[in-house]
């Protein structure tokens, strides 16, 4: 039997005016100007946070609570119920270190997870696009404590000009950060690779042990920007090493996907799905986006119609 497993959602609410004239402040203090970090595609709202939830009520009756981070009590929504049991929301200011505050930095955001002290040991990584569609199980995750790995280990080496010099370079040069960080703490125990923008299985007390032993690193190469840029680490760093030091099963998620959004995307063609990450880029232009938008909402709506339990009021 498994111990508690929570899931942790990094979230933001486009709708807080408070937080955008705070972000566009640091944008123009910083001079931030590299797409892939503050391209509009990084922040559109596509308004399905409450589908997010639902698929949690139905498709996830092994979550114990909900970890929800954000930067401020401005962020939660109008319609989430604080109240729930299952719910927890965390401020930045609860785990992030002070002197990256604030941030816009999921890298960030994501690499001190571990310091959130009521986190269950066991807990699923999620990002707000990441649906769960149908019905998942805790195996899916954890089998008698032990992380559950996708079978999609790649050989141990960095990510070549090819990937640095594309739109989404910033990501590869952090992943490659990770991976030198890998190779010189581990040494020749250092074999594996893998990336999944799918929900992950973390186990938090190996994360916060690597976290104290390298904090002064990872502060440093967390701080020189309030977004994301080619010096930061990410929490695949985490997972990476574990794999090489500790035991965990292995598994292929049958029927579970990344999809890039593109104009002319089918979201019914994926509704049989177990897990999507519906990924929002520049592929999806500025002009196609509300049309997208809507086709995406009106799939949620019929595939998820009744209310969570997380929502405090909502029509529709």
């Amino acid at each position: 039997m498994n111990s508690p497993i929570d899931i942790v959602l990094p979230f933001y609410n486009d709708s807080d005016e408070k937080w955008h004239n705070v972000m566009h402040e640091y944008m123009v203090k910083e001079n931030t100007n590299d797409r892939q970090v503050i391209g509009e595609e990084r922040y559109r709202d596509w308004e399905n946070a409450k589908y997010w939830f639902r698929c949690i009520d139905e498709n996830c009756k092994w979550v114990n609570k909900v970890f929800v981070l954000v930067a401020s009590e401005s962020q939660i929504p109008k319609w989430l119920d604080k109240n729930n049991s299952k719910l927890r929301i965390v401020l930045h200011e609860e785990f992030i270190p002070k002197e990256l505050l604030p941030t816009f930095n999921t890298m960030t955001i994501e690499l001190f997870i571990s310091r959130i002290e009521d986190l269950s040991d066991n807990y699923v990584y999620c990002n707000d696009d990441y649906f769960f569609l149908n019905p998942t199980t805790e195996t899916m995750f954890f089998v008698d404590d032990k992380p559950v790995y996708r079978s999609n280990e790649s050989k141990l080496e960095k990510f070549d000009d090819g990937y640095l010099n594309s739109s989404d370079g910033t990501f590869y040069s952090c992943l490659n950060n990770g991976i030198e960080f890998q190779l010189k703490t581990l040494g020749n125990k250092a074999k594996w690779y893998s990336l999944d923008h799918i929900p992950v299985a973390h186990k938090k007390n190996f994360e916060n042990s690597v976290l104290r032993e390298n904090y002064d690193m990872f502060v440093k190469a967390n701080s020189y920007s309030r977004f994301r840029n080619k010096n930061n680490y990410s929490n695949h760093v985490f997972v990476c090493l574990y794999r090489d030091l500790n035991p965990y099963y292995k598994f292929d998620y049958i029927n579970s996907y990344y999809v890039t959004i593109k104009k002319d995307i089918n979201f019914n063609e994926h509704a049989n799905c177990k897990m999507v990450c519906f990924n929002d880029t520049e592929q999806l232009s500025s002009e196609d986006f509300e049309e997208v938008k809507n086709r995406m909402l009106e799939f949620f709506k019929n595939k998820f119609p009744k209310k969570s339990s997380f929502e405090r009021w909502l029509n529709g």
